[in-house]
């Protein structure tokens, strides 16, 4: 009988071990699995940086200082809204100048639609984000 306990006793010992070996493996896995996920997320933000600061270069000439610190602004927000509101505004500022606009009244039409439609479609991209 003793003999049978020490082999009951062993036995609970190497799964007792097994066991811990295995979680410190699961325990390692998670670590490298999280050290990744630093990594992607530090990647994803150097191009967010990247992206913002190109635009940026090409907004400064073109853009007023309003719309260019707005952008600024996006650096630290991680949804798209408040880029949706500038575009969305510049679309209303476009379309209320265009309705102003001396010319042929077809083409201001013409511009009026492009101008609408591509409002839409932006909104419709930022929906589906």
């Amino acid at each position: 009988m003793p003999e049978e306990e020490e082999s009951g006793i062993d036995e609970l010992m190497r799964l007792s071990q097994q066991f811990t070996r295995q979680q410190e493996e699961h325990d390692k896995q998670e670590r490298h699995r999280q050290e990744q996920g630093k990594k992607v997320r530090g990647v994803l933000q150097g191009l967010k940086d990247l992206n913002l600061s190109m635009a940026l270069s090409q907004l400064k000439d073109v853009a007023s200082p309003e719309v260019t610190t707005q952008v600024t602004a996006l650096k630290n927000k991680n949804d798209t809204e408040d880029l949706r509101k500038i575009i969305t505004n510049l679309v209303d500022e476009l379309e209320k100048r265009l309705n102003t606009a001396s010319g042929p009244k077809a083409e201001t039409t013409k511009l009026i639609n492009v101008t609408r439609t591509l409002s839409i479609l932006l909104d419709l991209y930022f929906s589906l984000q």
